[in-house]
């Protein structure tokens, strides 16, 4: 058995016994300290004491296509708001994934193993670093201090570093999609999350689990060759300096209209009519209170964009581009479905306004979020829509939220999944589907508080994305969207900009609802299990009810779900009874008794629906004998 099944199984069995006294639900002893120095607060709420770090880049950074080489310089300000007095700065080198001997979630084709970052600058505070205070691992580099950082206190960072790209198209999210077509995320040295709850962040990135990161601001000057666009997090600086009049009014046009634009098509790059002559160009970007920073760079993609109002107050607009090669059909739609996805996100779920001025929907080879980035591969027309609204989803979580997914991916996978299946079926009139319900109750699949770095990549695709979309599906049904909607945006108005953990999302819906939700969170998230309800239907004359036919409806598995029973009369009529997974509050509750229709004969009953989850459907279809 690997060391972190281990782990993931300790804090199941173990580790989660005690609970603390403010919460019925399992409660892990290293968060206990948060709570009681007010950092977070039992209302889900964050304390008077909450902190979290920060920082600022100034980043250059340059592109050199032919040699697929990845340079540049930064200077950081970190900012430690903590009241812990810090003895060394973690830095992340996160295209470490590439190097030799690095941990990585799968293997990698052998021409993408480089040198990982190599470092050939590195000053704090303008001393040089020495090399006994590094520590390298993995993908990150730990520095001691010379001088330690105290309290509300800030240290200047400057690094200047390289790394070649992988060389496979198909390479884990950073993208060489043709010879002059790059995605380039996670390119700089980033200083890791330390927090209240983990201290340092100590998962490395190995392909896996995404992101955890501190809310920064960037400034970011990006150097390519002549007649290369960028895209980029943030707003474009100096686009009047760049483009041409004809493409700079197009530009302009498409951040206040209403219909797609074609800001320039693929024969108008080539033609180097779009960008005004020279040998290289510097992209200048800003982003203000985002975790992360990430751009893409194509001589001759198609760009498409529009604009939408996310904010009816105040008629705030989001600028959404669709950046494509000529031969994905798929993104001829992408910058209309996404701005369309944006606006039902922004006024019905989460019914929350867009948090970002711009998003650029870019045609790589993934299916992967950045803060204002999307790296999309080209999908069949089924499928653009909900690839495209569970990746802009992502916005909310873990973007605007900040999310530690490198232990708690269901907050905003799930969530992403969540949005997506409804915000597809209302664009297009078809759901996404949940996808791979069957995998409940097999022994690789873990309750979703097992930590996301201590699994695998099935049981991570399970816990972190299909079985908490099935709890919030749930969850809306029987808290209803008045409540449920005033639940998640409570949630969202709290931690916007935070870093919420689990009990901050359990405790603020149990505060908000008015209801104490844990008989439910415990199963659905803590517990091993399955959903699973069993269907038998007996005549019983009962002189109270009239009813000459009773359905029996058995909670034979852990997980509670709705009832959902559809019965055929004999006379060919029909009725369906339906009760939310609320039906199984009591935990003593095993059996739902349903009277039929007095007087009249079942001849067939079915149990269950598309979005209701059961790992045994042989014994929900009931016929007379």
């Amino acid at each position: 058995m690997k060391p972190q099944y281990i782990v993931g199984l300790i804090l199941i069995s173990g580790f989660f016994q005690a609970a603390a006294q403010k919460t019925t639900l399992p409660f892990p002893r290293n968060f206990e300290k948060s709570y009681e120095k007010g950092i977070r607060n039992w209302d889900g709420t964050a304390g008077p004491n909450y902190w979290q770090n920060r920082s600022d880049y100034r980043i250059n950074v340059s592109l050199n296509p032919k040699k697929k080489l990845v340079s540049g310089d930064e200077e950081v300000t970190y900012f430690n708001n903590s009241p812990d007095t810090l003895k060394m700065i973690r830095l992340k080198l996160q295209h470490d994934l590439y190097k030799k001997g690095g941990q990585r979630a799968e293997d990698l084709p052998v021409a993408d193993i480089t040198d990982g970052v190599k470092i050939s600058g590195l000053q704090i505070d303008g001393a040089a670093v020495a090399t006994q205070a590094q520590r390298r691992q993995n993908t990150f580099l730990d520095i001691r201090l010379a001088k330690p950082l105290a309290p509300k206190s800030s240290l200047k960072l400057n690094i200047a570093w390289e790394f070649t790209m992988p060389a496979d198209e198909n390479a884990t999210r950073e993208c060489i999609c043709d010879p002059s077509t790059y995605f380039i995320p996670y390119f700089y040295p980033e200083i890791a999350v330390y927090d209240d709850l983990h201290g340092w962040a100590s998962a490395p990135y190995n392909g896996l689990q995404e992101f955890y990161h501190d809310f920064s601001n960037y400034e970011v000057n990006i150097t390519v060759p002549g007649g290369y666009q960028v895209w980029a997090t943030g707003e474009w600086q100096n686009a009047a300096e760049l483009l041409q009049p004809t493409y700079l009014h197009r530009w302009e046009k498409a951040h206040t209209a209403t219909e797609v634009i074609s800001i320039c098509s693929e024969a108008e790059m080539k033609s180097g009519l779009v960008l005004k002559k020279a040998k290289k160009n510097i992209f200048r970007f800003k982003a203000t209170e985002v975790p992360d920073f990430t751009f893409a760079v194509s001589d001759h993609y198609n760009w498409d964009a529009t604009s939408v109002i996310v904010d009816d107050k105040t008629g705030r607009r989001t600028f959404v581009s669709a950046a494509y090669d000529t031969k994905s059909n798929d993104f001829k739609r992408v910058a209309r479905i996404a701005a369309d996805g944006i606006r039902l996100m922004s006024t019905w779920l989460p019914g929350y306004p867009f948090p970002y001025p711009c998003l650029t929907v870019f045609n790589g080879n993934d299916g992967m979020e950045y803060p204002m980035m999307i790296n999309d591969a080209s999908v069949s027309d089924d499928f653009v829509t909900g690839l495209t609204v569970h990746e802009t989803a992502h916005t909310y979580m873990p973007f605007m939220m900040g999310i530690n997914e490198q232990y708690y991916a269901w907050m905003d996978e799930g969530w992403a999944n969540f949005f997506d299946h409804f915000l597809a079926d209302s664009l297009e009139h078809k759901s996404s589907g949940i996808f791979g319900a069957g995998g409940f109750g097999n022994d690789w699949e873990l309750p979703p508080m097992v930590p996301s770095r201590a699994m695998d990549s099935r049981s991570y695709g399970f816990a972190a994305y299909t079985r908490p979309q099935l709890a919030y599906v749930q969850l809306m049904d029987m808290l209803g969207y008045e409540t449920f909607h005033k639940c998640l945006t409570t949630y969202m108005d709290r931690w916007k900009g935070k870093h919420p953990g689990p009990y901050e999302f359990f405790n603020t819906f149990n505060m908000v609802s008015g209801k104490n939700l844990d008989w439910y969170w415990k199963p659905w998230f803590f517990e091993f299990g399955y959903p699973d309800l069993n269907l038998t239907i007996s005549k019983m004359d009962n002189a109270a009810t009239g009813a000459s036919y009773v359905a029996y409806i058995k909670r034979v598995g852990l997980l509670p779900v709705p009832v959902n029973l559809e019965v055929e009369y004999s006379d060919g009529t029909k009725e369906t009874f339906y009760k939310t997974a609320e039906c199984w509050k009591n935990s003593d509750q095993q059996v739902v008794q349903i009277p039929l229709e007095k007087n009249k004969t079942p001849v067939k009953a079915t149990l269950g629906g598309k979005t209701i989850p059961d790992s045994r459907q042989k014994d929900n279809l009931w016929k007379l004998p």
